[in-house]
């Protein structure tokens, strides 16, 4: 899919946000889960630090990193967690990486509720008492939160705010996507409280809207705070279109600097279920681009669209005919890390991606696995088979759990100097 040298294009184009960072150009990496912290400190590798380098050297001028949770104990995915135990200077290495180029690098800040793995949590938090996401036994049955623990939970993602933009991040974005805590009290499928956090809309988003709040009075005004929120949840009485351009119009009001728009929740699958459903404005090439305008008619603040994004002229005329102001691309950017610099040259009009061969757990696993290809200095594999990739995630088990031992023994040895 190559084409002859063009030398511009509006996605090359600079972006200004509201509080006065400049963002290079139009194409952001969105957030995906990478799972390279450490599991067992929740902190920073090297893997994930060399794999930021990478794609900050691939072209794209924003990166949104994977999920960062903001409490110890809920973590998942990327598996890198903040408290007052973090190795703050992992987070600094990890911005110096990226700031080696012209990138911008916004920390995702997010609670998961319970949308949280069993063996992390037996019974996660949710504004209500709900049952395990979508019936599995991978997930717990959830408690409610007491009004007091949900302040604390408003101050816990202002502290993570204040502790990334002191190692050195550009920005953070809030993880309102995805059926996440802050989704789940946005919608009325899983927020069935009566108090002031739950009920009407307006109600529903005020955990939103505080958090927002709180980040803003404790951050630098030129410290950006972007939000990812759903177009739709895909769900029968879920959050929907309509919800949607209400709170993004809220979020325009407190002055968010970004607005990321995706879709999809764990009991929808994806986003994408959307899209094979036929939903309305939903497009296999831009998944929510069909719903994209009526958002943009709710707000003057920039707007990315993530999800389903592969040609360069799809791209071109999202940005052309003022849909959004930014693209989000995910699985690209794990086939090609520079696929981005590519797209800015001219010498490619978009992307064929692999499928992988497995289903569940297996193609959760080879994802993961190629993640850390990639944070290996290797390339994506697209003959990786899934039963290698379930060899080499047991070896890499094994090999942590050594690391750790190791390290273990040593901090008891007395001190030989």
């Amino acid at each position: 899919m190559t084409t002859a040298h063009r030398s511009t294009t509006v996605l090359a184009d600079p972006v200004a946000l509201p509080c006065g960072l400049v963002l290079p150009n139009r194409i952001l990496k969105g957030a995906m889960g990478e799972g390279l912290g450490n599991p067992w400190t929740a902190n920073v590798t090297p893997a994930l630090i060399r794999l930021y380098q990478r794609w900050a050297d691939g072209g794209t001028g924003t990166l949104i990193t994977g999920v960062i949770c903001v409490e110890r104990g809920a973590e998942d995915n990327t598996i890198v967690a903040l408290d007052d135990r973090t190795d703050t200077e992992g987070l600094r290495r990890w911005a110096q990486a990226v700031h080696r180029r012209d990138v911008r690098l916004f920390g995702q800040i997010q609670h998961p509720g319970r949308q949280v793995a069993v063996h992390m949590a037996r019974h996660p938090v949710a504004p209500s008492v709900l049952p395990p996401v979508g019936g599995s036994h991978l997930f717990g049955s959830s408690r409610a939160l007491a009004a007091g623990e949900i302040t604390a939970l408003i101050d816990r993602f202002a502290a993570a705010a204040v502790m990334l933009e002191q190692a050195g991040f550009d920005g953070v974005e809030l993880h309102a996507a995805h059926g996440y805590l802050i989704g789940q009290f946005l919608s009325p499928e899983t927020n069935l409280r009566t108090d002031d956090w739950g009920g009407d809309l307006e109600c529903r988003s005020r955990f939103l809207i505080e958090i927002v709040r709180a980040v803003r009075s404790q951050v630098d005004a030129d410290f950006a705070l972007a939000v990812k929120i759903n177009a739709s949840d895909f769900r029968p009485g879920g959050f929907d279109i309509d919800d949607s351009s209400h709170v993004v119009g809220m979020l325009g009001a407190e002055g968010v600097d970004l607005i990321e728009i995706s879709g999809g929740t764990y009991e929808s699958a994806t986003g994408c279920l959307g899209v094979q459903r036929g939903e309305p404005g939903t497009s296999k090439d831009a998944y929510f681009a069909g719903m994209a305008p009526r958002l943009r008619a709710m707000t003057d603040v920039p707007l990315a669209l993530t999800g389903g994004l592969r040609s360069r002229k799809v791209m071109e005329q999202l940005i052309q005919d003022g849909t959004v102001d930014m693209i989000g691309l995910g699985r690209p950017l794990i086939h090609q890390p520079g696929f981005t610099a590519r797209l800015l040259d001219g010498s490619v009009e978009g992307i064929e991606l692999t499928r992988c061969p497995g289903k569940g757990l297996d193609e959760l696993m080879w994802w993961l696995n190629q993640f850390k290809r990639l944070g290996n200095g290797q390339d994506f594999d697209p003959h990786y088979s899934p039963r290698q990739s379930q060899l080499d995630t047991i070896l890499g088990m094994l090999r942590q759990i050594a690391a750790n031992a190791r390290d273990s023994l040593l901090k008891m040895l007395p001190d030989s100097r």
